[in-house]
């Protein structure tokens, strides 16, 4: 599945003619996991990777042009203010922890969900520690949210074909 939400809004990616739709196809998926990738309703060129184990969203999508990755993670069982800040880290395995900001916004089924970007220069370091590892642990600051951890079985998979749609983006 691939969530918009409110980056599709931030992006104008949702003002378009009516009948225009995103146009991408899954590219590989092992596990849980898939990588996809295509077009945006705006014909901007998008690839991401998705899983949605129990309930629990978690993607990275690159945009065409862009300078940075946005990592957005929800779920139902969420209830946050649009734009609210939350602080989290995440951590692949033994890997370095990633601290963050996320902002709340809410996907188009309604779902609660926090999204940050993280610079593309970081891609080539947070892939391989995606790709190698095999838990992937997100703790929210101050408890607001209970930590999640999810399993990366078949991240290696589809980071190949990640890769190869982020060398295909104009």
């Amino acid at each position: 599945m691939v969530r918009w939400g409110m980056l599709g809004v931030a992006l104008g990616l949702l003002a378009v003619p009516v009948g225009a739709s995103a146009d991408t196809k899954t590219l590989a998926r092992a596990g849980s996991w898939e990588a996809f990738g295509g077009t945006t309703t705006g014909g901007r060129g998008v690839c991401g990777i998705s899983a949605e184990p129990a309930g629990r969203y978690f993607g990275l999508k690159l945009f065409a042009g862009g300078q940075t990755f946005t990592i957005q993670m929800g779920t139902n069982a969420w209830k946050l203010d649009k734009g609210s800040k939350v602080e989290l880290t995440l951590r692949f395995d033994n890997n370095p922890t990633w601290r963050a900001t996320g902002t709340a916004f809410h996907f188009d089924d309604g779902d609660a969900g926090l999204q940050f970007d993280v610079k593309r220069a970081e891609i080539d370091n947070f892939a391989r520690e995606f790709r190698d590892s095999s838990t992937l642990r997100i703790v929210f600051k101050e408890d607001v949210l209970p930590q999640w951890v999810m399993g990366l079985e078949g991240t290696l998979a589809v980071n190949s074909a990640f890769q190869g749609c982020m060398k295909s983006l104009k």
